[in-house]
């Protein structure tokens, strides 16, 4: 018998390209380009809307209802300076110091004017003390309904803009900054109201 030489089943080409196929990273079709591009935009998006929260500062204002003290009286052709009393209640009052800056609605319009505190009240009056002690009628005691400390402020309005003693007013005072992500819930206690 003669013996036959043994070749081998597998070409020796084709078992390499097997070989060179196994070895490639196979990766799994799970998402297709462009699920995968927008995941990452939104990833990106979601990122920077978070940087921006953490830079991004808003003012902290604390507010209070007053009354007109004294009718305006102009400072120049275009602004007329009219003096106001806020009462502050005595909980939101610790930030309020003279020379910062506000805004005054009045009674009468819906418009905010610029304002800047002049001088603070050493007295916590109650509401009925602060009716008595600044005659205040009784439409005008009304808006005071907590104990509160008294804030002089000067309200910046247009010339032609008349406001009259005894007008009613709503004022916010700047008291401060904060981050805009400590208004999301949880991150306020983490963020220490810095």
């Amino acid at each position: 018998m003669m013996q036959q030489k043994k070749r081998p089943l597998f070409r020796e080409h084709a078992l390499q390209h097997y070989m060179r196929r196994r070895e490639e990273d196979i990766l799994p079709r799970i998402v297709s380009p462009p699920i995968f591009l927008f995941v990452w935009v939104l990833f990106l998006l979601v990122l920077g809307s978070g940087i921006i929260a953490w830079m991004e500062r808003i003012p902290v204002y604390v507010n209070g209802a007053g009354i007109v003290q004294q009718n305006s009286h102009s400072i120049n052709a275009q602004q007329s300076e009219v003096d106001v009393l806020v009462f502050v209640p005595v909980y939101s009052s610790d930030h309020v110091r003279p020379g910062i800056s506000g805004q005054a609605q009045f009674a009468s319009g819906a418009h905010y004017y610029d304002s800047r505190v002049t001088s603070l009240e050493p007295l916590v009056l109650t509401p009925e003390a602060i009716q008595t002690h600044y005659q205040l009628s009784c439409s005008a005691a009304q808006i005071v309904t907590a104990p509160s400390v008294a804030v002089h402020m000067k309200v910046i309005v247009p010339a032609q803009y008349h406001v009259f003693s005894g007008t009613l007013l709503q004022a916010r005072i700047q008291t401060g900054t904060q981050r805009v992500l400590s208004l999301m819930p949880g991150f306020d206690r983490l963020m220490g109201g810095s």
